[in-house]
């Protein structure tokens, strides 16, 4: 059972929590954390999200999640590609880059060059059915064919293209 921190319109703790799968109350949010990894070649990882997800099943998306209560943002994302694909995230490399909100959550996002072999990713049924590298244009692409979880690409689109420039 995973217990979330709820916060407020300006992305501060209130002091309440809330279940994991209960509606999140009038007004307030939840905290989640994604990680764009880039690696030498600038390619972007990319996860299609298992067909058993609730939300956004069958579609590509970064790795991510919900920060669970106590957690901070870069322990989300050493949880999730550890529970998610078994690999560990080279925390060292992560760059803060984006505070947005979503709806009901405020995701706080990554980037990390890290090199990663996709023979070495061990997926978790329930939460990843694929993995790829991917160009900047193929999840372009993707993005523009409905096959990308929406409300990412849209807020990071211009950074990652940065980053990948100056990678160049």
């Amino acid at each position: 059972m995973e217990i979330w921190d709820l916060i407020d319109e300006n992305g501060n703790k209130t002091g309440k929590t809330m279940v994991k799968g209960e509606p999140i109350p009038k007004g307030m949010y939840h905290s989640g954390a994604d990680v764009w990894i880039i690696n030498s070649e600038n390619k972007i990882f990319i996860q299609k999200r298992s067909p058993k997800k609730k939300l956004s099943p069958n579609v590509w998306a970064m790795t991510g999640g919900s920060i669970i209560k106590g957690e901070t943002s870069i322990q989300t994302i050493e949880r999730e590609t550890l529970e998610e694909l078994a690999i560990k995230i080279n925390v060292d490399n992560l760059k803060f880059v984006k505070r947005f909100n979503t709806d009901e959550v405020f995701i706080d996002t990554y980037l990390c060059r890290q090199d990663i072999e996709l023979n070495d990713i061990v997926m978790q049924e329930n939460e990843v059915s694929e993995v790829k590298w991917a160009t900047f244009e193929e999840i372009e692409e993707l993005f523009n064919n409905g096959q990308f979880i929406e409300y990412r690409w849209e807020f990071i689109r211009d950074i990652i293209k940065a980053e990948i420039t100056r990678g160049e």
